[in-house]
């Protein structure tokens, strides 16, 4: 039996963490320029960041190593 994460989930994943990832860049980011500047900062860094860790796991999802079918 293989179990494989489906493209879906991997979307599904990277984009719940992202959106974590921008609340709190935009907050530390608030302290170095205004909310707008920082929200809009914080979007592009994740958006870069989401889409390297989308591939990242795409590319995990073609190996076994340290899975376990239980």
């Amino acid at each position: 039996m293989r179990i494989h994460e489906t493209r879906k989930r991997s979307l599904l994943k990277g984009l719940t963490q992202r959106i974590i990832e921008v609340a709190v860049d935009t907050l530390i980011l608030s302290f170095f320029a205004t909310p707008h500047t920082a929200l809009a900062l914080a979007v592009i860094i994740e958006l870069l960041c989401w889409g390297s860790h989308y591939a990242n796991e795409r590319l995990w999802n073609r190996f076994d190593y340290g899975r376990e079918v239980k």
